[in-house]
């Protein structure tokens, strides 16, 4: 865009600002929502208590399962087959390489389903929460590398 009048720059600084918005993180206009997993515990209960809904009591008694003390990636909102998500990962503290999971939460809060690969799990990959086809092909993305 060139700038040729004065009043020019103001629409410049708009579509500049507004541009910004459209590709800044989710959570900048979404009160509630946490930037990472371990942030659920306080600022957003509904979600962390979806998600140890899922949980087997053997993971929920696992500091880095049961709340989320360990390395994790940034929640982000997704669509899944046209249905809004919060998805993130975590890993177990110094031992990422096969201690790892990855979850979706609904959007609403009101169910949630997640992939773990852990000493836990035998080592095996194991679905928690019946995701569907598409959740489960989204969250195995993250076991891939």
């Amino acid at each position: 865009m060139t700038i040729r009048r004065p009043h020019d720059l103001g629409r410049c600084a708009l579509a500049l600002f507004s541009f910004l918005n459209f590709i800044s993180p989710v959570f900048a206009a979404s009160p509630g929502a946490s930037e990472y997993p371990w942030d659920f515990r306080k600022n957003s209960p509904k979600y962390f208590q979806t998600y140890l809904k899922l949980l087997p009591m053997q993971l929920k008694k696992t500091p880095w399962f049961g709340r989320f003390d360990g390395t994790g990636t940034p929640v982000e909102r997704v669509s899944v087959n046209g249905k809004a998500y919060l998805a993130g990962g975590i890993c177990k503290p110094h031992q990422c390489g096969d201690n790892n999971l990855t979850f979706l939460i609904e959007a609403d809060g009101s169910r949630a389903v997640a992939m773990v690969r852990a000493v836990e799990t035998g080592g095996q990959i194991v679905a928690l929460g019946n995701p569907t086809v598409g959740e489960r092909q989204f969250m195995a993305k993250e076991f891939q590398n």
